[in-house]
């Protein structure tokens, strides 16, 4: 059915898609086919479906399918070059101490990250190579950012997220459980080859101008180099998370 522009659904999808936030009833907007197949393929319910007038519909299943005028879609667009599709999903609910509860833990935890898209590189990266969860603390942008969940290309419907812990909380909750936390440094002298990624381990990502803060580098159990051309200061902290995680997952092959 066609709906107007006062519809309370296209409302909360408009400020969700603006705060980078969920809608009033829990639901994750998201733009394209290619997302919108991509979240059916992970199994989540689709809950509303909306197609711009003239668009085909690309045989999603959804709850609710609303065809919108092609003025009133392009309010609530997200992208410059809207393919005509919005959905609202509803996402697996993680928590804290199931993300802790995998064995042996491998979890990325962002410590006060800015850019979207790395949030949503560093998420699918994890899930490539084999981390378990990924766990976000305050002052890192939210995963729920339109631009994360795109640049996330799926992983955020898949991989086990947490938001919010602070970075005392989450850190003592490790050492409660043996799960070694992992930083990174050019300066270190342990090349992150030299570390046992088989075991229980936490890997800090730090914010991308400063890295970690002295209070989060002082918290790791060991902080680990990325052998690397001295010439060259620092990785972007997606690629440095690539490659670190890189390493974890070769080595957790090999068993």
């Amino acid at each position: 059915m066609q709906i107007g522009k006062h519809n309370r659904k296209l409302v909360e999808v408009r400020k969700a898609f603006q705060h980078g936030t969920l809608t009033a009833d829990g639901l994750l907007p998201i733009e394209g086919p290619i997302l919108v197949e991509e979240a059916s393929r992970s199994g989540l319910q689709i809950v509303d479906l909306f197609i711009r007038e003239g668009t085909k519909n690309p045989g999603i299943v959804a709850e609710m399918h609303d065809e919108i005028p092609q003025d009133l879609f392009k309010s609530i667009q997200d992208t410059e070059h809207s393919q005509g599709l919005i959905a609202t999903v509803r996402l697996r609910e993680f928590t804290f101490d199931g993300l802790l509860g995998a064995s042996p833990a491998l979890i990325v935890v962002l410590a006060r990250l800015q850019d979207p898209g790395n949030v949503g590189t560093i998420l699918r990266i994890a899930e490539s190579f084999g981390a378990t969860g990924c766990a976000a603390t305050p002052g890192t942008v939210s995963f729920y950012n339109s631009k994360a969940v795109r640049a996330s290309a799926g992983s955020v419907f898949r991989l086990p997220h947490v938001a919010g812990i602070g970075f005392e909380a989450l850190t003592a909750e490790l050492r409660r459980r043996q799960i070694a936390i992992v930083g990174t440094s050019p300066a270190a002298e342990i090349a992150i080859e030299q570390w046992d990624w088989k075991k229980p381990s936490a890997m800090l990502i730090g914010n991308e101008g400063g890295g970690l803060a002295p209070d989060e580098m002082s918290a790791c159990d060991t902080v680990l180099r990325i052998p690397q051309k001295r010439t060259v200061e620092s990785l972007n902290s997606a690629v440095a998370a690539a490659v670190t995680l890189y390493e974890a997952s070769k080595q957790r092959r090999s068993e």
